[in-house]
């Protein structure tokens, strides 16, 4: 299995994704009239997709409307009481994320596992960024804008994560790194 790596780097309320030195991918979330909200921009700053995040108290649910430069909504909603897995469904295709314990996220797609994010900085080259592996770079949009949506509202990605326990965070079954 041949993954491709990213670096992703978090500046307050600003998220910048890298191939080498190229920057490929930028968020920016912000705070609206008590709700949070975010764009994410392609490398020539133009606005690709628009994301408002909000908590449906009835539901406990977090949900994160997402609309792109077409209108199309879909949203990314949170499956679980724990808020550690999160699913969306975009052209019949459904897309999982997955908060594990160390810091790592995962993707699926239909179940496939194709992307693995690692926010715990240990390894050489990736001080103080978010090393992004990747099977195929056609999901490296699509992934970047998951990991958008759970990032929302953070501003030092080097603050203790909400979760205290490691057991209420889903098992990582096959770790790439």
């Amino acid at each position: 299995m041949s993954t491709k790596i990213y670096s992703i780097r978090h500046s307050n309320n600003t998220l910048d994704l890298f191939n080498a030195e190229e920057k490929l991918f930028s968020s920016k979330w912000f705070m609206e009239f008590g709700k949070f909200g975010s764009e994410l921009f392609n490398s020539e700053e133009k606005i690709i997709y628009y994301i408002s995040k909000k908590f449906k108290f009835w539901k406990w649910k977090m949900v994160f409307t997402i609309k792109n430069n077409n209108d199309v909504v879909t949203e990314l909603i949170s499956e679980n009481a724990k808020k550690t897995i999160y699913s969306i469904d975009i052209d019949e295709v459904l897309y999982e994320i997955k908060i594990h314990h160390n810091k790592k996220r995962s993707v699926f797609k239909n179940g496939n596992k194709i992307v693995e994010i690692d926010e715990y900085f240990l390894e050489k080259g990736f001080k103080n960024l978010i090393k992004l592996q990747l099977l195929e770079e056609k999901d490296l949009e699509i992934s970047f804008l998951l990991f958008s949506c759970l990032k929302i509202g953070e501003v030092d990605q080097k603050s203790k994560t909400m979760i205290t326990s490691q057991k209420q965070l889903e098992p990582n079954d096959e770790p790439w790194s």
